[in-house]
């Protein structure tokens, strides 16, 4: 079932599957990515009310122009109030990881378990704390927002738009691959299709810190489970080429940021799965949220 509810300024859509579920896990997508990539989590949890939001500027939600962190973490907040949930299970993927994790810093009683999916964004760089590197990196960011386009790329068809998907999903079956799609797209005015996301929601990027969010972590009071792939560097490597080799390091910073929780933690690496951990390795996916929920200890 979808439904619509008022976030921080925007008309936000959220599906909700196994409705009558006595416990609620709300499951929040990452970045060009939509509410039907946690759907699978259906079957794997049947126990659980599954809210599954389409972040602002992307699937069936309003695309306001604004996509700060705080609005972004406002909307959940919002959802929490929409739906009279008082606690509940988060999980989110990527720049969703980011967000249920500094909601959960900030609202620690709201939340009963935590699960991030590759949700810290790249290792810090080694530079750091070299004079200098951190107006560097913010100017960069500034810089960026000029040369975010204001639509998506306009394609063909729904084959051209397919073909896309699996380029950047290869490890997904054809059905599902085509099932995504579908949902991820909408008719362009001119002719052919677009993404349903804003390329404007990159914005986001500029508005916080990685140093921000980790000093919340500590603030976390809720079992956390972080599930991470065994190739999950790769991903990063083609925004941060200088991490080329440098695994031990990937790892040291994964543990790093683990060491920055107060509350019990899980780190849970599946492998053959890159960033894209649910679309690469669904089953085991399926199966360690369900594992981690599912232990009372």
């Amino acid at each position: 079932m979808r439904s619509y509810f008022q976030g921080a300024d925007a008309r936000l859509s959220a599906r909700v599957l196994n409705e009558h579920g006595n416990k609620t896990l709300i499951a929040l997508h990452g970045m060009r990515d939509h509410s039907g990539s946690f759907a699978l989590l259906a079957e794997a949890l049947p126990d659980y009310r599954l809210i599954l939001p389409d972040l602002r500027g992307h699937g069936m939600s309003d695309h306001p122009g604004v996509y700060s962190m705080a609005h972004f973490s406002a909307d959940l907040l919002a959802l929490y109030q929409h739906y009279e949930i008082g606690q509940a299970a988060l999980l989110g993927h990527s720049l969703g990881g980011h967000i249920v994790g500094r909601f959960a810093g900030l609202f620690p009683d709201s939340v009963s378990r935590l699960i991030l999916v590759d949700g810290f964004g790249p290792p810090r760089a080694k530079n750091n704390r070299a004079t200098g590197s951190q107006a560097r990196h913010q100017a960069d960011q500034v810089a960026a927002l000029i040369a975010l386009p204001r639509s998506p790329r306009r394609m063909l068809d729904l084959d051209e738009a397919v073909l896309r998907y699996q380029k950047g999903n290869p490890k997904l079956t054809e059905g599902v691959t085509r099932r995504l799609t579908l949902e991820g797209i909408k008719p362009h005015g001119e002719g052919g299709v677009v993404w349903r996301w804003d390329p404007r929601a990159q914005q986001v990027w500029a508005t916080f810190s990685h140093e921000e969010s980790e000093s919340l972590l500590g603030n976390i009071t809720a079992s956390t489970c972080v599930i991470t792939g065994s190739e999950g560097l790769d991903y990063w490597l083609r925004m941060h080429p200088e991490l080329a080799g440098e695994h031990a390091y990937y790892q040291a910073e994964l543990q790093r940021r683990l060491g920055l929780f107060n509350s019990p933690i899980k780190n849970v690496v599946l492998e053959g799965a890159g960033h894209m951990v649910h679309y690469d390795v669904p089953s085991a996916f399926g199966e360690s949220v369900a594992a981690f929920l599912g232990d009372q200890s």
